[in-house]
Order: C-alpha cells, then structure tokens, then sequence
C-alpha cells in the first residue's frame, strides 16, 4: 500500500470506464458482427412513457463512474434518466433491432405466443452478457495499474462464454430448434410503477463451473420481464429446463399461486426480484412511497457491498 497513488488509479478507472462505455460492440445475434447500435430492452413507448415522471424522466439503478477523489464512489447507485435512454444498451445491429423485434413491439412488448417469450428472453440475456463484456472491457483497460485484475478478467471470459452458450440456445429455439426445453408463464400482478428486462442468474451453479476450463457450460437462468400495463403488471417467467437441475427455476414458474392472493404477496415477490435484478427502471413517484423508497435504499447498499466484495 505504501506505493498506491490513489490518484492515478482514480484516472485509470475514470479512462477505465470511458473506454468501455465507448467501445465498438458486435450485434448479439449468433453468427452476425455487424456494429451493435443502442437498443431499448423494453418499447420505450407506451411502457417506459407509462410509468416516467413529469418530466419524462425515470429513475433507474445504473453503475456509476464517479471519480473515487470526489468523496462520493458509490458502485451502483440510482439515476435520473430520460425515456431516449432508459433500460438502452447496445445489443444489436439496426438489421436485427428492427427486424426481430418490429412484431412485439406493434404490441407494447406484451407476449402472445412461445416464440414471442423466447424474444423477450433472447433480449435480457443477451443485455447481461452485454454488461459483463462491458465490465471485461475496463479489466482489461485497468491491467496494467492492479496486480490482481487477472482473476477478475479470467471469471468475465468465463460468465461471458457461458452466456454466449445461454444466447446460442434462445437463438435456436426461437430459430424451431430445441423450444420443447424452455417453460414460460405469464402472471398478472397488481398495477406497480416499474418495468425490467432482466436474466437471474444462479450464483451457485456458475461457481459450480467455475473450473470448467472448456467454459462451455451454459449458465442455469431466470427469465424475467416486468411489463407494466393499464390495470397490471405482467409477469413473464421463463427457464431453460435442461440446466435448472435442482428444479428451482421451473417450481418457481409452475407453483407460483393465482386466485385470489394478498396484494402484499405480489409486492413482496416483486421487491425479491428485483434485488436480483439489474436492469430495471421506476417512476420517481414510487420513489415518494415511503414503503418503496426504503427498498430502494436497501437495494443500492446491497449492490454497493456485492461491489466492494467483487
């Protein structure tokens, strides 16, 4: 510790971030390398537009690049951003964006059949994969300044290779290929102001495989799509069943209850979801729900802490 200069790690960092944030990423899509473009992982219009605020802004859990020297370095903390850029990452080519998703998004991203499951699917998966190849990025920009950044990129090559094997299979099935494997359930839930796009991944099983040099082993994932509606919010739960081996995913998607459930059951099965979730948005009014607020605040310490344990 007697040579770290704080200072020229925050710079490094800083530049860290730029360079992956400005970084010339690939279409997600198997077997295309056209330059990916900003694509939305839910329509901005009308569902972001439903639940954002007065001034056509929402509040969104995003990574943060503060410089370290100005007191305030929080990991993970909430921002302000406009509908043009909410739950926006670049995923695919302007060829893909527009033809795979042209037909959901006639109809607000609200699915009506398997294959239109499988898209939503494909699209969160793909927005996490995304993200860890953004993380890798400022690895490897940052390796020549930190001695023990070697082991962190070789686990983002790791989950990265995994999730292009999660990618390879939704493409297939959505292709008629292997969609016997994947159940979905679609539930509606009481009206709450929020909306995410997002791929849970089981912690335990990528650790599993951790020493799997092959990094071929699909990583065992939760689909989820929160889609807000007029009256609901609909739930869209979908897993791969070949890798949930203990049943867990599947049981949660078969056993989750309908009739007639307390509406404190739903919102406490959505506040579980998102705290294992990262791409997801709100509307600053839910954040003036005392109730919400104090979620909120407990999920930003809690992705605060999962960073400085990292």
């Amino acid at each position: 510790m007697d040579t770290f200069d704080s200072n020229v790690f925050s710079d490094n960092l800083v530049a860290a971030w730029k360079y992956a944030k400005t970084y010339s990423y690939t279409c997600c899509c198997p077997g295309c390398n056209a330059k990916a473009i900003k694509s939305h992982l839910l329509q901005q219009h009308p569902i972001l537009t439903s639940i954002c605020g007065e001034k056509h802004d929402l509040l969104q859990m995003v990574d943060n690049c503060m410089d370290p020297r100005s007191g305030n370095w929080n990991f993970y903390n909430r921002h302000n951003v406009g509908l043009s850029v909410a739950l926006q990452y670049k995923l695919f080519c302007k060829e893909h964006d527009d033809g795979l998703f042209k037909e959901i998004e006639k109809r607000n991203s609200i699915p009506e059949s398997k294959l239109d499951c499988l898209l939503l699917a494909f699209r969160s998966a793909c927005a996490v994969r995304h993200q860890e190849e953004q993380r890798l990025h400022i690895y490897e920009k940052l390796r020549m300044s930190s001695r023990d950044i070697d082991e962190r990129e070789s686990n983002s090559h790791s989950f990265i290779r995994r999730m292009d094997e999660v990618v390879n299979n939704l493409w297939a099935a959505f292709n008629g290929n292997g969609d016997n494997h994947y159940l979905f359930r679609l539930i509606a839930m009481p009206r709450v102001d929020i909306a995410a796009s997002d791929c849970m991944v089981d912690e335990n099983d990528f650790e599993e495989h951790l020493l799997d040099k092959d990094y071929n082993t699909p990583l065992n994932c939760l689909f989820i799509n929160l889609i807000p509606k007029v009256d609901n919010l609909l739930l869209l739960l979908g897993c791969d069943t070949r890798y949930d081996k203990a049943g867990e995913f599947k049981n949660i998607i078969i056993d989750f209850p309908t009739g007639d459930v307390p509406r404190d059951y739903h919102i406490d099965t959505i506040k579980g979801i998102l705290l294992k979730c990262s791409n997801w948005c709100y509307s600053p009014k839910l954040y003036d729900d005392s109730n919400w607020r104090e979620f909120f605040d407990e999920y930003e310490e809690l992705k605060v802490r999962s960073s400085l344990l990292a």
